[in-house]
């Protein structure tokens, strides 16, 4: 079957599209709007649908990001309504292409202040690292909006960023003329709120976000901070940048341990003969397949860290990356 949302293909058992997570209904024809942008992270995606129940609303685990420039307010009051409007344009085109470079959905804009959700309504793997990548990124493409703008304000411009991560109820909203995809949750409202705190130049991340992804980012983590609505406190964590050095977030390495490798020797020795061809200069690709949890990047660690202790004729290169 075709998924009338996202145009992907699934078989025809499946009761939901594996890709964006649509009710799977055999027959469905997507609107011409919706073909002509099911690549694009955007509303139009989400046009209406001959055949989609109307109400497709659900449960989901999201990242939610709100970034605002800094002292706007004062701004738009000392600036011509033309310049404050460039700034608008240049400053939303900016952020909307990082927001789409890690396939994130901008929710709403309001003002100066951009929303953007990851994990909804495609959800990732690693939603949480795209939200954080998206952070450090938007700061980048602001200082190089001040190669256009610091000279005519007299000051830089700088974002401040909030995110936070939990549970929210998502769907497309037909109360107007043009369908809407809202997305509603405490952590709308919690990443708004750590925004307003956050200082220019800054990024606050919530302590649900920290928790997902602790690795691979430095953080200085700031205690606890009152945040209006909230009967309690929240751990609050200022984000610094990229970690220097990647570490393992899977397995035992994330939490600093370490076990012997038992009962994969038959694969290790498959690994090793394949590795020998490569020496011998012919290419070669290994492909590991198994359920989740079966232990596929462990075989890998393990391989790569025998590999590494030995000493070959010539020298060996080893490279290693994550796509997620």
């Amino acid at each position: 079957m075709t998924c009338s949302a996202c145009r992907s293909h699934s078989p025809s058992d499946f009761a939901f599209c594996p890709r964006c997570g649509c009710e799977a209904r055999e027959g469905a024809v997507a609107s011409s709007a919706t073909a002509a942008h099911a690549g694009e992270p955007s509303m139009r995606r989400l046009s209406p649908v001959v055949g989609q129940p109307d109400d497709d609303t659900d449960r989901r685990q999201v990242t939610v990001l709100f970034a605002d420039l800094s002292g706007f307010t004062s701004l738009s009051e000392r600036l011509d309504p033309e310049e404050v409007r460039g700034i608008q344009v240049d400053l939303f085109e900016a952020l909307t292409s990082v927001v789409r470079r890690y396939d994130g959905f901008v929710e709403k804009f309001a003002g100066d202040a951009v929303m953007a959700v990851f994990g909804a309504p495609v959800a990732h793997e690693a939603d949480p690292q795209r939200a954080l990548h998206s952070a450090l990124a938007m700061h980048k493409k602001v200082e190089a909006l001040n190669s256009q703008w610091q000279a005519r304000l007299g000051h830089p411009l700088l974002l401040h960023v909030g995110i936070d991560t939990g549970e929210v109820v998502a769907g497309t909203y037909r109360g107007s003329d043009e369908p809407t995809y809202i997305v509603t949750g405490d952590p709308v409202n919690t990443a708004a709120r750590l925004q307003s705190a956050a200082g220019p130049g800054e990024t606050f991340v919530s302590e649900a976000t920290h928790r997902q992804a602790p690795h691979g980012y430095r953080f200085d983590a700031l205690g606890g901070l009152e945040i209006r609505g909230k009967a309690e406190g929240i751990q609050v964590f200022r984000l610094l940048g990229h970690a220097a050095e990647t570490i393992a977030t899977r397995g035992l390495e994330r939490f600093g341990l370490s076990a012997p490798m038992v009962g994969r020797e038959e694969e290790l020795g498959r690994m090793r003969a394949v590795f020998d061809r490569m020496m011998q200069g012919r290419a070669q690709v290994v492909r590991l397949v198994g359920d989740t949890g079966v232990g596929k990047s462990r075989l890998v660690t393990e391989f790569l860290a025998r590999i590494s202790k030995e000493d070959f004729a010539e020298p060996v290169t080893i490279r290693r990356c994550v796509c997620a």
